[in-house]
């Protein structure tokens, strides 16, 4: 005896909102180990906005935003 598609939709829909649910959980993580110190176009830039010396791992040029501008993001 099969189930009837209103509980295959059903199922389908749950499994569908724990998804979102997860993703969202996922997304709004505000742990960020970035401070970002100004506009960049390499890596290179930022060592001086970081007041890191190079080669340093400690800066990056990352996009950033809407436009995904790029920025330095500082680990500190």
């Amino acid at each position: 005896m099969t189930p009837p598609k209103s509980h295959f939709v059903a199922i389908l829909l749950i499994i569908s909102l724990i998804v979102n649910v997860q993703s969202i959980r996922i997304m709004d993580d505000s742990d960020d180990d970035c401070k970002y110190r100004g506009p960049c176009h390499k890596r290179e830039d930022c060592f001086q906005r970081c007041g890191l010396k190079a080669p340093s791992h400690g800066a990056l040029c990352v996009p950033s935003g809407v436009n995904l501008e790029r920025v330095c993001c500082c680990l500190y």
